[in-house]
């Protein structure tokens, strides 16, 4: 099991002291606190603040049920209860032009284009020919009334209050066999690529771990692992930690 990573850069270091004031203020003032939504390295970081108090809980939840990318932190007192209808989350769905090809990404880059922040939006789902976007509550009517168009297709949301669940699909899932559970090797397998290929892309800052920017090429993957490949797409990684007979690890991926 991987330890805990300390903030890496100054951004991270900021949003530490902002988790850590969110959770002083639920301890001192006896109140529920929510945060905006958090990526899987914003979460472990959120995590390691809330571990600073005393005299509260802590859950994460993501606006449906199901497998989540990003989800909003809450805090309350150790006496007390958050219910999913405290966060405040709401989910918009619209059907969209399924001809048209219209993928995670252009929906993404369409809330982008409103100057919405990344935090206020959780994930986007989009299969067949329906959209599902979880907002946080604040952003909602303007999404509903500014999202009308993303690539060729015209498109209206509009609240969705039934409950939702989601089991992500992936593209494809491959196995193979690599020398060591080193970020540069498990990359050079995923991409079929040479190990010195892949040291580039990790030297260029290009690959990202659990949403955490890693150039380190001796990084250590461990199993559930996300790794992100700028330009050649995203992956979940699972091994159990078995061997070959020539003493190289078997793993698996999942690209999204």
């Amino acid at each position: 099991m991987r330890g805990f990573i300390p903030p890496q850069t100054q951004d991270e270091i900021v949003f530490c002291k902002k988790a850590l004031t969110l959770c002083e203020n639920s301890e001192k003032f006896n109140i529920k606190t929510f945060s905006t939504f958090l990526d899987l390295r914003q979460k472990e970081l959120f995590i390691s603040q809330f571990n600073k108090c005393h005299g509260i809980i802590l859950d994460f939840y993501a606006g449906f049920e199901g497998d989540s990318e990003r989800c909003i932190a809450g805090v309350c007192n150790e006496f007390d209860k958050i219910y999913t209808y405290d966060y405040p989350i709401s989910i918009l769905y619209s059907k969209i032009n399924c001809d048209d090809n219209i993928t995670h990404r252009d929906f993404l880059g369409a809330i982008m284009n409103l100057m919405i922040k990344r935090e206020y939006i959780g994930d986007i789902i989009v299969k067949n020919d329906e959209c599902f976007i979880t907002c946080h509550n604040s952003m909602a009517p303007i999404l509903i009334s500014e999202l009308k168009k993303v690539k060729h297709s015209f498109v209206n949301f509009e609240y969705y209050d039934k409950s939702l669940s989601y089991d992500r699909e992936f593209s494809i899932t491959k196995s193979t066999t690599v020398a060591s559970l080193r970020l540069d090797a498990v990359v050079s397998a995923i991409l079929n690529s040479s190990r010195s290929t892949a040291t580039t892309f990790i030297n260029q800052g290009l690959v990202s771990i659990n949403h955490l920017v890693s150039k380190r090429t001796d990084f250590e993957i461990i199993d559930g692992d996300i790794i992100s490949i700028r330009g050649k797409g995203k992956y979940k990684l699972n091994f159990d930690g078995g061997k070959s007979r020539k003493d190289r690890y078997f793993i698996a991926y999942s690209k999204y």
